[in-house]
């Protein structure tokens, strides 16, 4: 694994990962994965995802989101969610250009994932296929509290709203130590601005999420509540993408594939990129 610094797209320094495909000749690449981490964490938690992709012949970049991570800007406070939509052009077109051969994918992990889906629903972008992982499309919060969020985000942006529920991310207690010990995640509630703007998101992928064509391969925990399984229940029905894969997994929690049996989960989706890399 090798890392970097890039430009975001107002020139934000957002620190870059990268895995070379593991055991392949330049003949045997076979394309290459954006993966975009969720809310609080960084990109450094995808190491062992990134491992078993490298086994498909794909190489793979992850990126701290701004405001996390060892990434620059206000701690988990964007100024608005097209900031990570942008920022994530800003990563794709490294990777192009380091990658300008093969197919070349794009995985998403809750507000990852939503980054993801609005990235390709609203400008335009046509990666070969999208991976999402428990996709921020649905909050357990009611719209009308989302929306009251609204002037609360614009008065105090930094106002400390929704508390943190670390015990949700998995069953797996080792993993839930873990993120409680790491320094490069935030531990603090969901700031004003930031949730307003996640309610914001979600409203515009339901009303656009029908609209998606491409390939989507889609898997939640049913017990997860951090994000509904509601919303990658409705993606999957909704899309017109004639390629589209949902797998709901019985009783696990939010990140499903750090989950007790979650191994089987990357299992599935490597196949699934390698069959279409």
């Amino acid at each position: 694994m090798r890392t970097a610094t890039l430009p975001g797209y107002d020139r934000t320094p957002l620190f870059l990962r990268a895995w070379p495909a593991r055991g392949r000749t330049g003949a045997e690449l076979r394309g290459a994965v954006v993966l975009v981490h969720g809310y609080a964490e960084h990109s450094g938690r995808y190491d062992g995802v990134a491992r078993v992709l490298t086994e498909q012949g794909l190489t793979v970049y992850a990126y701290d989101q701004r405001g996390h991570g060892r990434s620059g800007g206000p701690t988990a406070l964007p100024r608005a969610f097209g900031e990570y939509i942008a920022d994530l052009h800003a990563v794709v077109r490294h990777a192009r250009s380091e990658r300008p051969e093969g197919p070349l994918f794009l995985m998403g992990h809750s507000m990852g994932g939503a980054v993801v889906l609005l990235y390709v629903l609203e400008h335009g972008a046509a990666p070969a296929g999208l991976v999402l992982s428990s996709p921020m499309i649905r909050l357990p919060t009611p719209r009308l509290l989302q929306r009251a969020a609204e002037p609360l985000g614009r008065l105090a942006p930094a106002l400390p709203t929704a508390p943190p529920d670390p015990g949700a991310i998995s069953r797996d207690p080792a993993v839930v130590e873990a993120v409680a010990n790491d320094p490069l995640c935030y531990s603090g509630s969901v700031k004003a601005r930031t949730g307003a703007a996640m309610g914001r998101a979600t409203r515009r992928l339901d009303a656009q999420m029908h609209r998606l064509a491409l390939p989507f391969f889609v898997f939640h925990g049913t017990a997860d509540r951090l994000t509904e399984p509601a919303g990658s229940r409705a993606l999957a029905r909704r899309a017109r993408s004639a390629d589209k894969t949902l797998r709901l997994h019985d009783g696990f929690y939010h990140e499903s594939f750090r989950d007790p049996g979650g191994e089987r989960i990357l299992t599935d989706v490597a196949g699934w990129l390698g069959e279409r890399a």
